[in-house]
């Protein structure tokens, strides 16, 4: 980066209003991990928010929510997260997405703005419902979901992602992580989330999340509406091919579009059996 220009500021609002200049072209910069690595060279100016207050993990409000502040660092995630009932799959995640040098200076907020198509811990925050806490004017909510369809719209208003938030599921929630990659240590070609709380064999509150097969992870709420409220055992299959049935993944030098959807196909039923405890 060819940079003239580095601000720390005290407040959310001295860093809005350093943001939506016009110029210099502007970055904000937490951990740096990715702006260090792939930023782009125009980027002459950065934003530093450590000084934000924006590095903590805590639970508020009623209904409970787990709120992670965007400059949490993925090697905190793994580290507080790791116990959590039905939401250490994001510890497991975040220990999936780099060596522990880069757990250590990377953060949540980064590894979301900047999340590429099998991202682990954008997969396990899909399957745990996360939104992500948004200020500009006003603060407000945007489901993760939408944040990753209308990515570069979002981020072009000069907003400040402050949080990420989700609701603290039942202690009977299991959430379970599962990839496929050339190696145990890899980053992964596909990997799946999912979530639920299971009752004599009934499905409650599934939720299911893929990367490696689509410009982003995504959501398969056609698979997650077959099964809630039914046995999973008799309801998987069909939904299982109903749902590859809707992907189009691309293939490039890891995998072809085929070896994506088998892959698909095999990650998404193991991890289902394995949330929803059946052999």
């Amino acid at each position: 980066m060819r940079l003239k220009e580095y601000h720390k500021p005290a407040t959310i609002d001295e860093a809005l209003e350093l943001l939506r200049r016009n110029s210099p072209r502007t970055a904000v910069l937490s951990g740096g991990a990715w702006l260090n690595a792939d930023g782009p060279n125009e980027i002459e100016a950065v934003i530093d928010i450590s000084d934000l207050g924006l590095n903590k993990i805590v639970r508020t409000g009623s209904p409970l929510l787990m709120r992670i502040g965007t400059s949490v660092t993925l090697q905190t995630l793994v580290d507080e997260l790791k116990d959590a009932p039905g939401l250490s799959v994001i510890a497991t995640s975040a220990h999936a997405m780099a060596a522990l040098n880069i757990r250590n200076q990377a953060t949540i907020g980064g590894a979301i703005v900047t999340a590429d198509s099998s991202s682990p811990l954008v997969t396990a925050l899909l399957a745990c419902d996360a939104e992500l806490v948004i200020k500009a004017a006003e603060e407000r909510t945007v489901s993760l979901s939408a944040f990753l369809s209308y990515r570069e719209r979002i981020l072009a208003e000069k907003v400040l992602i402050t949080a990420i938030q989700m609701p603290v599921p039942s202690a009977d929630t299991v959430a379970v992580y599962h990839r496929v990659a050339r190696t145990p240590r890899d980053y992964p070609i596909v990997c799946v989330a999912a979530r639920c709380a299971v009752k004599d064999g009934i499905a409650g509150n599934m939720r299911v999340a893929i990367g490696g097969v689509a410009p982003t992870p995504i959501r398969l709420n056609l698979l997650e509406f077959a099964l809630e409220k039914k046995p999973v055992n008799a309801a998987l299959n069909e939904a299982i091919n109903a749902a590859i049935s809707r992907l189009s993944p691309r293939g490039d030098w890891l995998g072809s579009a085929e070896y994506r959807l088998e892959m698909a196909r095999v990650l998404i039923r193991r991890a289902v059996l394995e949330a929803a405890r059946i052999q």
